[in-house]
């Protein structure tokens, strides 16, 4: 007979046993019920023939829907795209535009729908058949109203479209290696152009001199250097993968999906063609040579004019930013040859016309500079030189050149009163003189170092066109070339509402249901999908005001997605706040 205590451990183990599996089954069955969303009915129904490709999908569902659904459509084993998913009024219904006719033969439809609080709602698929193939018509232009909404709103608020900016996707900002690249490609390039140009008008016999050719190859090995790298980072910027991504050269083949690429491989192929005048200094003093001997410097100098895109009045831009980088060019690496080979010591007569000459060239080259300028500040900054990073940057930039010129002015003064009678160029003098235009250079050095940090800023024009562009902070790049696919996403990067920009830089078009998905870390924090309302290159952004909440700082995930399929996954960092 079994004692009592037994029995009571016996009862209690056997209770525990039975309680454990009522709780597993209640839970089984809750999970079963909560995503266990069923379809109700179709149009095409499950199973029909249709004659030809219908102009929509329309999907009943048995129980209210979420705001996160996908749907998607398998025609002859191949992915074809639709529009984005519209939940109904009544909540139990979704209609998908259908943007291409289907063409003939089984179609499978694939859908996974969510729950109103956001929990996941099932999943299931049906097949039809289309008898006939559709005559293809354009698809239906999207609508976009003037606040930004539009018939593919996402939950957290709608996202309205802008004109794709400069670059890689418009970003705001650079990484150091594309900025330090930038400024090494700056300094070569105007240094050699304007060492050519000086030479060319005013030095001939600089050519004979052996410290004038070593300073000439290292000015070519310091332009070519530095362009061949920032080509690199820009691919690199563009792909996500840093600098390194981007040192083959192979690699280079997105870059001509924008003017600021093709304008940093026509720098690279400019300035390398400019070994050929390199190989032979004098071919810039020959007649017959000395066109094309400088034309081909002063090609890789025009290129720098093309940096960023965008702005008001495009067209005069392009000519101010040619005319600024040539004359700027002028007045610097003549003054950096000065500086460096002319004045490095005593000499004969060659070296004062050198001065003299620059001197007279020099005039010219200042006035285009300031001129130039101005244009550029009202086209990108006018109203705005206080009130954003780049106009400020503009600010120092403007009294570091009128630094420059007040140097330059009393440094003419200086060569036109001690040069008046000089027949040779002394050794004090040539100290005197040398002093006086390495201050100015060294202002031309800072000039140049503002001028690489304002191509990193978004102009005043810019920012005003793109509301709360300023506020977007890390970004990610992600690329399929196997679908022909890449996207950038920044966000503002903090907890609580973010601005979100998309830049699509492929395909150019033909492009249906893009989806961003945000994951958290934390996995009691609710994941976020954005549904963005472009069919091919071009930008969306999602207003501050609008906002897509993020709930955790952390490392968050973003998917892109086009219908169901993944193109690439990628991390950034959110901050605390």
């Amino acid at each position: 007979m079994m004692q009592p205590s037994a029995f009571r451990r016996s009862l209690a183990r056997w209770s525990l046993v039975a309680l454990g599996a009522v709780t597993l089954a209640l839970g089984v069955a809750g999970t079963a019920a909560a995503a266990d969303n069923s379809l109700a009915s179709s149009v095409p129904t499950a199973g029909s023939v249709e004659q030809t490709s219908p102009p929509a999908l329309a999907l009943t569902f048995a129980s209210p829907l979420g705001a996160v659904n996908v749907v998607s459509a398998t025609c002859g084993g191949a992915l074809v795209p639709l529009g984005s998913p519209t939940v109904t009024t009544d909540k139990l219904s979704l209609t998908v535009p259908i943007t291409t006719p289907l063409p003939k033969g089984e179609c499978v439809v694939a859908w996974r729908v969510g729950n109103p609080d956001g929990t996941p709602g099932g999943s299931g698929s049906f097949t039809f058949t289309i008898a006939n193939d559709t005559a293809a018509t354009a698809p239906p232009a999207e609508t976009i109203a003037v606040d930004g909404s539009n018939g593919a709103a996402t939950p957290q608020g709608s996202a309205s479209t802008t004109t794709p900016t400069a670059g890689s996707g418009g970003s705001s900002s650079s990484d150091g290696p594309l900025g330090l690249a930038r400024l090494i490609s700056m300094i070569g390039i105007a240094v050699l152009f304007g060492s050519l140009v000086v030479i060319a008008v005013a030095w001939p016999e600089g050519v004979e001199y052996i410290l004038t050719v070593r300073f000439l190859r290292t000015s070519w090995i310091v332009a070519a250097v530095g362009s061949y790298l920032y080509a690199a980072a820009l691919i690199g910027q563009i792909s996500g993968d840093g600098i390194g991504a981007g040192l083959i050269p192979t690699s280079w083949t997105d870059l001509t999906d924008s003017n600021v690429g093709l304008a940093a491989l026509a720098r690279v192929v400019f300035v390398a063609a400019t070994g050929w005048v390199i190989a032979r200094p004098e071919r810039v003093i020959d007649p017959s040579n000395q066109l094309p001997a400088l034309v081909l410097p002063g090609l890789a100098v025009a290129s720098l004019a093309f940096s960023r895109e965008g702005g008001d009045l495009a067209a005069v831009g392009a000519v101010a930013g040619i005319a600024h980088a040539l004359a700027i060019s002028v007045w610097f690496g003549g003054l950096v040859l000065l500086a460096r080979v002319v004045l490095a010591g005593p000499g004969d007569e060659d070296l004062v016309h050198a001065v003299r000459g620059f001197s007279k060239l020099s005039n010219p080259a200042i006035i285009v500079t300031v001129l130039s300028g101005f244009v550029q500040t009202f086209r990108l900054d006018r109203g705005t030189l206080f009130s954003t990073g780049h106009g400020r940057v503009l600010l120092l930039k403007t009294v570091a050149v009128a630094g420059m010129v007040f140097v330059g002015l009393l440094a003419r003064q200086f060569i036109r009163a001690r040069l008046a009678r000089a027949e040779t160029m002394t050794a004090p003098l040539a100290i005197r003189l040398r002093r006086a235009l390495s201050i100015e250079a060294l202002a031309g050095v800072l000039v140049m170092v503002l001028s690489a940090w304002l191509l990193s800023l978004s102009p005043g024009t810019s920012v005003a066109t793109a509301p709360d562009a300023n506020r977007l902070g890390p970004s990610v790049n992600i690329v399929d070339s196997n679908l022909g696919v890449q996207v950038k996403v920044t966000i503002t990067g903090v907890v609580g509402t973010n601005a979100v920009r998309v830049d699509v830089f492929k395909p150019a078009s033909g492009l249906a249901s893009l989806f961003v998905d945000f994951t958290p870390p934390d996995p009691a924090v609710s994941p976020v999908t954005l549904t963005v309302p472009l069919t091919g290159a071009g930008s969306a952004l999602l207003s501050l005001k609008d906002g897509l909440p993020l709930g955790s700082a952390g490392t968050w995930t973003i998917t892109v997605r086009v219908a169901d399929v993944p193109v690439g996954s990628k991390s950034i960092t959110v901050a605390a706040g």
